[in-house]
């Protein structure tokens, strides 16, 4: 993997080019199963107290947009991701929804959020963890500008345990999925990227280590879609 910053210049670079099909080959490449695992995981972030909440990665704001769809008008957030073509079809996104008063798309970095601490009531993000050029200081800050007993929320890929799943898993993800996410896009290198940074990723148990390091408390996960992705909860 490239050192920090060439990793950042890549990834922003990759959604760059896919923004405009990204929500198609979202819905496409998983069979609708995104939306029910957003979900889950703002479920889990909706089961702590208060009304104002982070999105970081927000991408094109579903996990933004699906708060308020379980939280009501009462709920306020802020979605952050640092590709300018996300969120400029984040932001279209949200107005055609009508939430263009609750939630508020900023371009700039999870590495660096510019937020005071204890700011929000918690936080969220939706397979954006493992672009950050450096993990540990992705959560570092996400845990920073939460309230205490504020809770962290993460939802990524990893890999399922059952082995012949497994095998059918892999074969999809490493030969199919960039097929049809190649064509459809016309970036064929932006999906082999997507199976490649999931086997790098950690493991449910050692990224349940790695938030603990970083100070959570109380972490659990969920493996959903037999193992197909997992969602951490910590608590600050």
């Amino acid at each position: 993997m490239p050192i920090q910053r060439d990793k950042d210049i890549f990834v922003k670079q990759m959604f760059s080019s896919i923004a405009h099909r990204y929500d198609l080959l979202n819905r496409l490449l998983s069979m609708r199963r995104d939306a029910y695992w957003r979900r889950f995981a703002v479920k889990e972030l909706l089961k702590g107290e208060g009304n104002l909440f982070l999105d970081v990665a927000t991408g094109t704001g579903d996990c933004a947009i699906e708060i308020l769809r379980q939280g009501g008008e009462k709920k306020r957030v802020i979605g952050v991701d640092f590709t300018p073509e996300m969120i400029y079809a984040g932001r279209k996104k949200v107005e055609r929804e009508g939430l263009s008063d609750y939630i508020t798309l900023l371009e700039t970095n999870a590495m660096g959020l510019p937020f005071d601490n204890n700011y929000f009531d918690g936080v969220i993000s939706a397979f954006g963890v493992r672009n950050f050029s450096d993990i540990s200081k992705g959560i570092r800050e996400m845990r920073r500008v939460i309230k205490e007993n504020g809770k962290v929320v993460i939802l990524e890929f990893t890999n399922p345990s059952n082995k012949i799943f497994k095998k059918i898993y892999h074969l999809y993800f490493k030969r199919i999925l960039p097929f049809i996410g190649g064509i459809i896009s016309g970036r064929r290198y932006a999906y082999q990227y997507l199976p490649d940074s999931v086997m790098e990723f950690p493991g449910q148990k050692e990224f349940k280590k790695n938030m603990e390091e970083e100070g959570l408390n109380d972490v659990k996960y969920f493996n959903l879609t037999f193992g197909i992705v997992a969602v951490h909860v910590g608590v600050k």
